[in-house]
């Protein structure tokens, strides 16, 4: 390979080859990137195998072993992997425009999509911008390309709300509330995450989204080739993956049973640990808002929104019908909760299950290993609060050292302001550990 290419692991260049496009317009037969459905079968053969994708680089499995195994021509595999030249072309030319690449077998692959999509969480990401947005959660905006002037005002006024909460708005970058929930943010000081259904090459070059890139409060985000260009089915699949990227949802404008809007939200109420879905209420809002109350939305919060949009959002959803699990790290070590690992195969270490090990007990436990009943997970928790407020934090920073959602975060430094031993601004709201004057 070039060394353009040497920043992709051989997982990552095994992937890409497999499962991408090179160029934006049609491929040959014989060279047309894997499905979906077709990676996953491959990825669950090379498991079973204890291969790696990149394995297949050095070693192309055998052609009539695949046919049997998997369904899948083995000319074909062979074909993809062979593109090394193309590849090497193309990745140098979205290097160019600023455009990354991440592979599901990658570390820095965004682990809410693997959490929330499981299999459906796509082989191939493209982006601009900060990746580390893309693990913050915050609030999805979607709608209609066609909004009336009041689900407009509506859209931005929560968007400024979201950027005085520090809370991420989530769209899709498409014309109407998408672009207005994501500008609108931004311009208020806000962050951003745009997960794009085409012309992600153009749009990372765009003037209207550049600085906010450079100063690392906007990603934009695509599964589909950087220049590709609009098609229904692309705009109606990513929808779940704005979803996946949120803790919550906000419906502006939705028709009944009908458009991408309506298409989304109800994929998203129909799995079993769906994000919160929100409607914008009020006597004018289109009929379809009001049919997805019928089907497990919630009526969004009325205004004003402060400075606790996030744990506003939280109380308004019943604790029977609100499961969110989000990737949390145990405040007492490395280990992952038990609950909470991922089930997608393809891990970087060893391209397999995460094994379940168990969560080592907090400082304060018993000689039995068991916690000590006079300790509670605040008394734990707040010597490390403070240590990492030495000096001011956003809220959203302060989870994402913790790796726990905002939510639980919010609780812990009430309890902090009410014990006097914090101190919090707004506008935008931070927080510091507050110290005695002499």
């Amino acid at each position: 390979m070039g060394t353009e290419t040497q920043h992709l692991t051989e997982d990552a260049k095994a992937i890409l080859l497999l499962c991408c496009h090179f160029n934006s317009g049609k491929n040959t037969k014989a060279e047309k990137p894997l499905s979906l459905g077709e990676y996953n079968r491959l990825a669950d053969w090379m498991v079973k195998g204890k291969l790696r994708p990149a394995d297949l680089l050095q070693s192309p499995p055998d052609t009539d072993t695949l046919g049997a195994a998997l369904n899948i021509d083995g000319l074909r595999i062979q074909g993809l992997l062979s593109r090394g030249a193309a590849m090497a072309l193309a990745v140098e030319k979205w290097s160019h425009s600023g455009i990354w690449i991440v592979c599901r077998s990658d570390e820095r692959y965004p682990s809410r999509l693997k959490k929330h999509l499981k299999r459906q969480a796509p082989p191939v990401l493209f982006g601009v911008g900060d990746i580390g947005l893309l693990d913050l959660g915050g609030l999805a905006i979607v709608g209609s390309r066609n909004v009336d002037a009041e689900g407009e005002d509506f859209t931005h006024k929560v968007a400024q709300a979201c950027a005085n909460s520090d809370v991420s708005v989530v769209s899709g970058g498409a014309r109407g509330v998408d672009q207005v929930a994501m500008l609108s943010a931004l311009e208020t000081g806000g962050k951003a995450v745009g997960i794009l259904a085409d012309s992600l090459q153009k749009a990372a070059l765009a003037g209207k989204y550049r600085q906010t890139i450079r100063e690392k409060r906007l990603v934009l985000v695509s599964p589909f080739h950087p220049g590709s260009r609009f098609n229904v089915g692309n705009a109606m699949g990513r929808n779940k993956y704005i979803y996946a990227l949120a803790d919550f949802a906000l419906i502006i404008s939705a028709e009944i049973k009908k458009g991408g809007t309506w298409a989304g939200a109800t994929e998203e109420l129909k799995r079993e640990e769906h994000r919160p879905v929100f409607i914008r209420m009020g006597s004018r809002v289109p009929p379809g808002n009001m049919a997805l109350l019928e089907v497990g939305a919630h009526p969004f919060p009325e205004p004003p929104w402060e400075d606790d949009l996030n744990n506003l959002l939280d109380r308004a959803v019943p604790s029977v019908a609100h499961v969110r699990q989000p990737s949390q790290r145990s405040l007492f070590g490395d280990d992952r909760r038990l609950s909470e690992v991922a089930v997608v195969k393809e891990e970087t270490a060893s391209f397999q299950e995460v094994s379940e090990r168990p969560i080592d007990p907090p400082t304060g436990a018993t000689a039995d290993n068991k916690p000590d009943p006079r300790l509670s997970i605040y008394d734990a928790v707040r010597p490390v609060l403070l240590a990492l407020m030495e000096n001011w934090i956003s809220l959203a920073d302060l989870a994402g050292e913790l790796d726990v959602r905002k939510g639980q975060l919010d609780d812990w430094l009430k309890r902090a302001l009410d014990e006097d031993v914090v101190e919090k601004k707004t506008r935008p709201v931070r927080f510091r550990r507050k110290y005695e004057t002499n």
